[in-house]
């Protein structure tokens, strides 16, 4: 069975790359849906799922368990 989020974020936390691929992979189609809805352009849903990923990148040294990975990324 495949790791959960919060393993993989761990991982990422630990240096391990490769898991936030991992994250991305699971999460994209999701994010970049959820920016469509707001946004009503491809483009546009794409370049905000981009950035989404990129700040949660940025930001995984904060992230304490208190929520889902999913949650956190939401916000």
């Amino acid at each position: 069975m495949g790791r959960t989020d919060e393993e993989l974020v761990e991982a990422c936390q630990g240096g391990v790359a490769s898991a936030f691929d991992v994250l991305v992979g699971r999460w994209e189609d999701r994010i970049r849906g959820a920016a469509f809805r707001f946004l009503g352009s491809e483009e546009e849903a794409r370049g905000v799922a981009q950035e989404a990923f990129l700040k949660a990148y940025r930001s995984l040294a904060g992230f304490k368990r208190e929520a889902r990975f999913s949650s956190w990324l939401y916000q």
